[in-house]
């Protein structure tokens, strides 16, 4: 590259960045996925067809503008000129990083020339910068060519120090056949699988902080979820039923599509178990909320029951009265915080949103809820309770009170997937 047209690109490009534009050359964003990448040919081939459909769901829903999406050798290209399609890509489970990119060719003079357009508006004030170059398929230069030559020619016409540990300025160039790509930003996306790819599950959900964190991570692993509230009637307030409706739909927003939110009838058997046996109340309750769980999994072709619970948090989540509850369940049951402590929990619920919707009204505490509940349920005493209520008829009953309601995805809730607070490097 001749040193004045250098100059040239450098002092055009000041002029763009003067008008406060970042990146104002993107046209298109690269995604990035993890362990997809290590199926075999014909389930990655499946599993990229169904992000590819989950990211345009989502560019709609947001409402930002694309020309096409396409495959390129483990990566993905979504082509857009919309600054906030990135964003909305990195939202997307089976997402782990994105890139607003510019597009240029494999050919150094050429690339040179368009990092040098990119990089020199990001480099007064004597700013270090550095390149990080990868190189797919033939081409008769390595990746270390790429930085020595598009390195020395931005030097050359900005003057400005190569930093190659940490520089104020991280230039990326992607060659992949006869194009380059050409980025300064890594914006960390959810990661995980797509949503899609594996099962159904049925996602247990209250108007607490922890329901809906559970349902998101086995979202995040590629379950597609079945909510299910049990409406306690006057032991739980409208509050309450309020908060699990709101994250249900937030839950709709990260998933892209509608969920089939079920309600159960809960407060006439919640009320039998407070009067038999108060002590036992909230293991009793989760007993036959296991055994609706179980019933709905069967009938919507579910693979199991997720919860929220985390050992030791109350006293039906001791490990003993957990191992007291699992056998009213004949299906498997996921609990993915159940190593996790309250300050973790929370952490995640702000960082999907769920926090701010669990968290609204008046606090809210179960009535039924003994003062003093066992943390040691004895599996022959529930037995021997469950026979005396006939929880075989109530489970019956239960199961027979279901009511569906679809919550499709609403554009008011969009703010839910900006509260992930991606890191962007």
């Amino acid at each position: 590259m001749d040193p004045k047209e250098a100059r040239k690109i450098v002092e055009s490009s000041y002029k763009m960045a003067s008008g406060g534009k970042e990146m104002s050359e993107m046209d298109a964003v690269l995604v990035r996925y993890g362990e997809i990448g290590i199926k075999s040919d014909r389930v990655r081939s499946r599993y990229e067809r169904t992000l590819i459909e989950n990211i345009r769901g989502r560019l709609n829903f947001c409402e930002v503008s694309y020309d096409t999406i396409v495959r390129d050798f483990g990566r993905i290209f979504v082509h857009t000129q919309d600054s906030r399609a990135a964003l909305a890509i990195a939202s997307v489970f089976g997402v782990v990083s994105v890139s607003p990119v510019q597009t240029s060719s494999s050919d150094l003079d050429r690339a040179a020339s368009d990092a040098l357009r990119i990089v020199s508006p990001l480099l007064k004030g004597g700013r270090s910068f550095g390149i990080r170059a990868r190189r797919t398929g033939t081409h008769d230069y390595s990746s270390k060519d790429i930085g020595v030559i598009v390195g020395s020619k931005i030097v050359e016409a900005t003057n400005a120090p190569v930093k190659l540990s940490a520089p104020d300025v991280q230039l990326f160039i992607d060659v992949r056949q006869s194009r380059a790509y050409l980025y300064t930003r890594v914006i960390q996306g959810v990661g995980g699988l797509p949503l899609g790819t594996q099962g159904k599950v049925v996602a247990l959900i209250s108007g607490g902080i922890d329901s809906p964190v559970a349902a998101w991570l086995m979202m995040k692993r590629g379950c597609t979820i079945i909510p299910l509230f049990f409406d306690c009637g006057f032991h739980l307030s409208d509050t309450a039923k309020q908060r699990a409706l709101e994250v249900v739909r937030a839950l709709a927003v990260w998933a892209g599509t509608p969920l089939n939110l079920a309600r159960v009838s809960h407060e006439s058997c919640l009320s039998k178990f407070n009067a038999v046996s108060p002590r036992m109340t909230c293991v009793l309750c989760k007993r036959m909320m296991y055994r609706v769980a179980s019933s709905v999994a069967k009938q919507e072709a579910a693979h199991g029951i997720v919860t929220g619970e985390s050992i030791g948090q109350v006293a039906s989540q001791t490990t003993h009265n957990l191992m007291a509850i699992n056998d009213a369940a004949d299906v498997p049951i996921y609990r993915p915080l159940i190593g996790l402590d309250k300050t973790e929990i929370i952490h995640l619920a702000r960082r999907i949103g769920t926090y701010r919707l669990s968290t609204a009204g008046d606090s809210v505490s179960c009535t039924a809820a003994p003062a003093h509940p066992t943390t040691s349920a004895d599996p022959y005493e529930l037995k021997r309770q469950e026979a005396q209520l006939y929880t075989r008829d109530l489970s019956i009953q239960e199961a027979e009170s279901i009511s569906w309601n679809r919550i499709s995805p609403d554009r008011t809730y969009r703010w839910i997937l900006s509260q992930n607070k991606s890191r962007s490097n």
